[in-house]
């Protein structure tokens, strides 16, 4: 049996539901040794016995016709039941996934596959909710339905039910070797499912690029080489299902033609009854019907084990930033932090070297740190630290002198509001996105963000103002636009850190200038980190720290480290196009 414990684990607040099904299902394989008994007494009544009675006929016929409407009943339950509970536990794995993802935050999720994950959440959840719903309860019934059968057979003839119960047992004792290749071809077809899934994903994220690039028939080329692979893992898994399938039918029928012949063989010698021997045939075939109902969810159970690979792995997933165990939370989360870096180190999993190393800082509240170096140099790295997205590894970054990982990860997030250079917007209106950074923000509050931003005459100027869709990662505006409502949501926010991390890259000299005046004024009474690769965007900060391959290489006013040659100036020289 496909029976894991973790897979069961999964089930948890659902047993109740699963017992019901489970126990529906007996009954309803009660109800059908029932309705053969009644049946065969019936026939036995107006054709077999020495002095037919068809008046007698009645009574049986009639519990013959309750048992067959209670069947029924009991089977629709029971189909109800399983649908219940398959969809209580797909609901429930969802949402304890999807908050088990955003618990592990974007320092998880830059390790992985975005398709992957999508095919976790969404299909593999659908694989589980079959195994979990239908297979496991089904599990139960094959154990229990034929034991109750073999023993109403046992009681009418005892040679006949020792053989029905011998064959029984022989059909899921042959399942382990079957097992073993199920297993393997059924976590091949499920590895090249997620593969697809996120080349397809992939491909509807970049198409923009692919089509710049030209690329479309090399992606394609991939597409098709992944499809393929699918084809190819499927038409495995379905050809060893279809073999399992064939060969348990061929012992259940095995079973129930040598169960009738002995019988027959016995009622030639007078040891069994002409109405016995339909007895013993009938429910003999009843007594394979649960095995046979659970060979039909046999692929589901397989794919509902490889499926949960994927499930266990994000819900075991460790947390590149862990909860503490006792959060501080007594800072003020409106008052402007004192900022300390105390010898931080850094590396990416699986990276050759650290993104930051040994970086000691300290950014005063109310100031403006402005954070300078080549790309790669461990800038958005220290952005990634300062949100929690990450720890490192060794040393300390400090809040007005608690360590951040002593923080509630959620007053370390609210603390902080943070313009990007990759600015996200969500499917949905630029009001949603708005109140994304404050839920319970009015429409004039919306109004003024939007003003303070210089995006307000463009809100205005769509058809639908602030209920205008903006698509997908806001493909309706552009990308000025979209940095603009990126400005006034961290506005709305009014945390006491801002980092500006390019949140003037996507914008024309002439928004630039008015967008310096709103930061500014956001600015202001705020501890801000800055970064930008026009240098002229950090002059107006209080200290510039340059980086270079993860250290800290200069720290200083920006007038002062332009005044005598280093990184700094080095980096002033190469952008106007000289050298010092």
């Amino acid at each position: 049996m496909l029976v894991q414990r973790r897979m069961l684990g999964l089930a948890r607040g659902a047993s109740g539901p699963m017992a019901s099904t489970a126990l529906l299902s007996l009954l309803a394989t009660a109800a059908g040794a029932g309705q053969a008994v009644a049946l065969v007494e019936t026939i036995r009544r107006a054709l077999i016995s020495g002095a037919p009675d068809p008046a007698g006929v009645g009574g049986p016929l009639a519990v013959t016709g309750l048992f067959v409407v209670l069947r029924c009943l009991l089977l629709w339950a029971r189909d109800q039941s399983a649908n219940w509970t398959a969809s209580l536990v797909q609901a429930r794995l969802r949402i304890r996934l999807a908050e088990r993802l955003l618990d592990l935050g974007p320092g998880y999720t830059v390790t992985g596959s975005a398709g992957t994950l999508r095919t976790t959440i969404a299909d593999g959840v659908e694989a589980v909710r079959a195994y979990v719903g239908f297979y496991l309860p089904q599990v139960v019934v094959s154990v229990g339905g034929p034991l109750v059968i073999v023993a109403v057979l046992t009681w009418q003839d005892p040679v006949a039910g020792v053989l029905a119960g011998v064959c029984v047992v022989l059909v899921p004792a042959s399942r382990p070797f079957w097992r073993r290749i199920m297993g393997a071809r059924s976590q091949r077809h499920w590895t090249a499912y997620e593969n697809f899934a996120a080349r397809v994903l992939d491909a509807l994220q970049g198409m923009t690029t692919l089509k710049a690039l030209g690329a479309t028939g090399v992606y394609g080329h991939r597409l098709r080489r992944d499809a393929l692979a699918l084809y190819r893992a499927t038409m495995g898994d379905l050809a060893a299902s279809s073999s399992v399938y064939v060969i348990s039918a061929f012992l259940m029928t095995a079973g129930t033609s040598l169960s009738v012949v002995v019988a027959a063989i016995r009622h030639s010698t007078g040891h069994l009854d002409a109405a016995g021997l339909l007895l013993i045939a009938w429910l003999t075939a009843e007594a394979f019907r649960p095995l046979l109902e659970l060979q039909n969810y046999w692929h589901e159970g397989f794919h509902g084990l490889a499926a949960g690979k994927g499930v266990f792995a994000l819900l075991d997933a460790d947390a590149p930033a862990p909860a503490p165990a006792a959060p501080v939370t007594s800072r003020t989360a409106d008052r402007p932090p004192r900022l300390v870096l105390r010898e931080v180190t850094f590396t990416y999993p699986g990276a050759a070297r650290p993104a930051l190393r040994d970086v000691c800082l300290v950014v005063e509240p109310g100031t403006t740190l402005a954070i300078s170096g080549r790309s790669g140099s461990g800038k958005s790295t220290l952005v990634n630290l300062l949100q929690r997205h990450f720890d490192p590894q060794t040393g300390q970054i400090l809040a007005d002198g608690v360590d951040l990982r002593d923080l509630d990860r959620d007053a370390v997030r609210a603390m902080t509001a943070v313009v990007s250079q990759d600015t996200h917007l969500f499917h949905g209106t630029i009001a949603e996105n708005l109140r994304l950074a404050r839920p319970d923000a009015d429409l004039a509050s919306l109004r003024h963000a939007a003003r303070r931003a210089r995006i307000l005459d463009v809100v205005d100027g769509l058809p639908d103002g602030f209920d205008t869709v903006v698509g997908e990662r806001g493909a309706r505006l552009s990308g000025g636009e979209r940095q603009r409502i990126a400005i006034a949501r961290a506005l709305l926010k009014d945390a006491p850190v801002l980092i500006l991390d390019e949140a003037t890259s996507a914008v024309d000299g002439e928004t630039e200038a008015a967008l310096r005046e709103a930061l500014d004024e956001l600015r202001a009474g705020r501890t801000t980190i800055m970064i930008a690769h026009r240098l002229s965007s950090l002059v107006s900060a209080d200290a510039v720290a340059v980086f270079d391959g993860g250290e800290l290489v200069e720290h200083g006013s920006p007038a002062d480290l332009a005044a005598h040659a280093g990184a700094w100036s080095d980096l002033v020289a190469a952008q106007h196009g000289g050298a010092r």
